[in-house]
Formats: structure tokens, sequence, C-alpha cells
């Protein structure tokens, strides 16, 4: 596994900055829900006729301009179902931020000519582990198929891919780590471990799970997942953006960009 010099060298840009009291309006990840954000600027965009080059609303476009997260990360209910979402990512990547797609790759095949590789674009497969025979060693559950599927998929087409593993309170002991090894199997480019929401108690069980299994920059990311502002369309409240970041995050970029 890899982590992108290009994506390490404007996170530790963006660390730098708001260790000096610079940008720290602006969240290291800017979480976006595909369904409010690309909805309503379309939306817009019919009822006022107003576009910019990249087919964007003025509006969604100033305000992506305003915000300097390096990291846009996509997700809702589920993103590849947007027909603009393609025109969307490709767009952003070429601006020069970083794109994370989350999905859960049951529509990926189809639309996967839509998308154009990019050093800055990524696509996360979400997982979550659930299986109820207890053992990935036996029938897959399908979601589990799909995903690994979709990974298997975006890899060979030339797309960096991750996996967002979700430690759940009802997931048997080790279980996740088996996901893990699974989806090793594939040479995926990452991993984020997170826990499900409205579960802060795994938090701790969750950190193990980054100290063992991921290096120091997937487990960065990860972590910044935890503090990210809910996913929303692009808010102006600096406040609600604001999150703070942990102590032992700030040399977390120190090494070169390894394996592992």
């Amino acid at each position: 596994m890899t982590f992108s010099l290009r994506l390490t060298a404007d996170l530790i840009l963006a660390l730098a900055a708001r260790a000096i009291g610079a940008r720290r309006d602006h969240p290291l990840i800017l979480q976006l829900s595909i369904d409010d954000v690309l909805d309503s600027a379309f939306a817009s965009q019919t009822a006022s006729g107003q576009e910019t080059a990249n087919g964007f609303s003025q509006p969604l476009a100033a305000r992506l301009s305003q915000n300097r997260s390096p990291i846009i990360w996509i997700t809702g209910s589920e993103p590849l179902e947007h027909p603009h979402v393609a025109r969307f990512t490709n767009a952003i990547a070429a601006s020069g931020r970083h794109i994370f797609l989350e999905t859960s790759g049951a529509s990926l095949k189809p639309r996967l000519h839509e998308f154009q590789p990019s050093s800055r674009f990524y696509f996360v497969i979400r997982l979550d582990g659930r299986n109820p025979s207890g053992d990935l060693r036996g029938a897959r559950p399908a979601e589990l198929r799909t995903g690994l599927e979709a990974l298997r998929m975006g890899r060979l087409a030339g797309f960096f891919t991750c996996a967002r593993l979700v430690l759940r309170p009802d997931m048997a002991s080790g279980e996740l780590e088996e996901l893990h090894a699974e989806v090793c199997k594939l040479d995926v480019d990452g991993f984020m471990i997170t826990y499900a929401p409205l579960f802060p108690g795994l938090a701790t069980e969750t950190g193990r799970l980054r100290r063992r299994l991921l290096n120091r920059r997937w487990a960065l990311l990860s972590s910044l997942l935890d503090v990210v502002a809910p996913p929303a369309a692009l808010r102006s409240c600096p406040e609600r953006e604001r999150s703070p970041l942990p102590e032992s995050q700030r040399d977390s970029l120190g090494e070169g960009a390894e394996a592992g």
C-alpha cells in the first residue's frame, strides 16, 4: 500500500498552516453529501441558467473556491447513483484538490468509464464487515462480494483505491482484522478504519486497530474522519467547520510515503 506523495505534501502544508494559525476555518477534510450539494446546485443551475466552464452552478463554484480544504470527501446515500457525480469529481480533481468518493461499489461497473484516473482521485469502498456466518473464509455476503469486486475493478482500471473498514458493536472479535487481511490480497492503495456513527465507545478499540493495521498516514486520515464536519452542503459558519486536531497528529507525516 502507498500514500500519494502529492497528498502527503498537501496535508503537510495544511497541517503547517494550522500550526501557525492560518486557515483554521478550513477543515483538513471537507465532507459533502452528494444528495445535498449536487441536487441543490444543479436545481439552481437549471432555474437560473448560470453555469461555469465546469458545468457547476456559479454559487457552488464560488463556495468551493472559498474553502481551501485539501481533501473533498464525497459521501451520501449512494453517490454513484447521482447522474452528475463523475463530472463533479473529475472537475474537482483537475482543479488541484484531492477527491475521495465513498461508495458501496454496487453501481461502479456501469459508470467506471465516466471517471478519469488521477493522482488526486480515490475510490473509497465502504466495508462494514457484517457477515452473518462470522467466517470470511466461507460464503461471503453479497455486500462484501460487491465491495471486493469494486476494489478489484477500480484497481485494474488505473484508479487509486482504498477501503474504509467500519467497526461495529455487533462485530465478532477479530472480524475487522480478518476483513483487512482479505482486502490486502487485492493490493489496494490504502485503508481507513473508523467506528460506526453513534458508537463513540468504540473509539479505543478503533485506535488499537489503527496502530496495529495501518501506517501513520492512513491512521492520520482515519482519525481526521473522526472529527470531520458532518456531511452537508457547503456552509459558511466557521465555528461548525473548525475541528480540533489531536496533538498526536501534528507530526504524523514525518516519515516517507512508505507501504503499510
